[in-house]
């Protein structure tokens, strides 16, 4: 009997000297992902990956690459007679993974290779047709895209050329999915270094992770509450407990920590948080003039916001089973709450966040602003809800018909049209929250 996934990836990790101490690679609802094989206790080293095992580039193209490969395709990046010819760190990790799954990367990768994600399982919007670019209802989004097939098939000629096409789409070219891999895979392994870590790569996403990952110069957070790593650690990549885990739990990295947009974990990734970003906004809102401000609509907003938050907590406990997105998150409606209370505070002039919503002129410094009249307040309030709903009429598709079209996506299987769907749901969820927190709002007597 062949054995079963799980058992082949821990005996290539125990031949080659990485420890899977406490987690074993399994499918997941979303390929494959990292699993508690026991009980994990908080601050345990559930796994560990030597570094002569990793695709390893320091930026200035010093390479730690494993001995026993050839390395063809990495050589001719770097003798390119173009100075910029595919010699940034994205680029050489792409072409050691076009080498690595090709069996030219020594039998390690020859055999780990193999467990790489296909081109269909991944939407990075270069990787796109140009019907799904639409889908994206995002037509700057579509352009960028559209931009980088251009410098990847510049960059990597040797590897984007009609016979290296994995798709129907002759854009989708082994180049180009090797680099989505690295986008979507490579870690900070130190200043100016990054590396694709095998095992730990499997590892799927979390907004609120269950491990965090350590080597030399990168220690886990200071907010995580663990000790620093020894000072005799070695050149390992290790993955750390952040929380206890039950046997069979899934253990899941924060990818970035929660400083992206769902725009950008999407080019960055291929898929949107579960319920979107805290970071995203909606763009488009007036906001008060310089030097106001609006300290009774931050008031009431402040007031909405923490009555809205205590309402879906019972709801983000009811769906902690439910999925939604690539990320393998429960469906987090607080994220949707943060983001839109956010958008409507970055009009208001007090400061609350500096990126603005649809103006520069959306925060200001409170020491220097002038309190709007009540009447002016009001105005204010009626000019959001408009601008709102102009927003909302402008969508190409309702968020009804977008959620109906995400979950036919998920239950076909289809990976990338379902995290297409996800980022248009998510974009639209966040409108329609920033409205309904709107008409709740009513300001205070003068």
């Amino acid at each position: 009997m062949a054995p079963s996934l799980e058992e082949w990836v821990a005996d290539l990790a125990s031949g080659h000297d990485a420890r899977l101490t406490k987690a074993a690679v399994r499918q997941s609802a979303h390929g494959k992902g990292l699993f508690a094989s026991e009980p994990v206790k908080r601050g345990d080293v559930v796994a560990s990956v030597p570094k002569k095992l990793t695709l390893w580039v320091q930026e200035g193209n010093a390479l730690a690459l494993p001995g026993d490969g050839a390395w063809p395709r990495v050589r001719a990046g770097a003798s390119a007679a173009a100075p910029d010819s595919g010699k940034g760190w994205e680029f050489i990790l792409a072409r050691a993974i076009v080498d690595a799954v090709a069996g030219d990367g020594g039998a390690f990768w020859e055999a780990y290779g193999g467990m790489m994600p296909g081109p269909e399982t991944l939407a990075h919007p270069f990787l796109l047709s140009d019907a799904a670019l639409r889908e994206l209802q995002d037509d700057d989004m579509a352009r960028r895209a559209r931009d980088e097939r251009e410098l990847i098939k510049a960059l990597m000629p040797d590897l984007t050329t009609p016979q290296h096409a994995m798709d129907d789409d002759p854009h989708v070219t082994v180049g180009a999915w090797a680099l989505a891999l690295v986008r979507s895979r490579a870690m900070r392994v130190g200043i100016g270094a990054h590396a694709v870590v095998p095992f730990l790569d499997c590892a799927n996403h979390a907004s609120v992770p269950s491990v965090d990952y350590r080597c030399d110069s990168v220690e886990t957070p200071a907010s995580s509450g663990l000790p620093p790593q020894a000072s005799e650690a070695t050149a390992d990549v290790e993955l750390v407990a952040l929380t206890d885990a039950d046997v069979g739990d899934e253990l899941r990295l924060a990818y970035t920590k929660g400083r992206l947009t769902s725009t950008e974990h999407f080019e960055q990734y291929g898929f949107v948080p579960a319920g979107g970003s805290p970071a995203d906004r909606v763009r488009g809102l007036p906001a008060v003039p310089r030097g106001r401000r609006a300290a009774r609509l931050g008031r009431a907003l402040r007031r909405a916001i923490g009555e809205t938050l205590r309402g879906v907590w019972s709801e983000v406990e009811a769906l902690e089973s439910a999925r939604s997105g690539s990320g393998g998150d429960a469906l987090d409606a607080r994220a949707v709450v943060v983001a839109a209370g956010a958008s409507i505070a970055a009009t208001l002039g007090d400061g609350d966040d500096a990126r603005g919503g649809g103006s520069e002129e959306g925060g200001e410094d409170t020491t220097s602003s002038e309190d709007m009249t009540r009447e002016e307040e009001s105005a204010h309030l009626e000019a959001l809800r408009r601008a709102i709903a102009d927003v909302e009429a402008s969508f190409a598709t309702t968020l009804e018909a977008d959620e109906a079209a995400f979950g036919g996506a998920r239950m076909r299987g289809d990976e990338r049209s379902t995290n297409v769907m996800h980022l248009r749901v998510c974009r639209k969820r966040l409108a329609r929250r920033v409205r309904e927190v709107l008409d709740g709002i009513e300001l205070e007597e003068s």
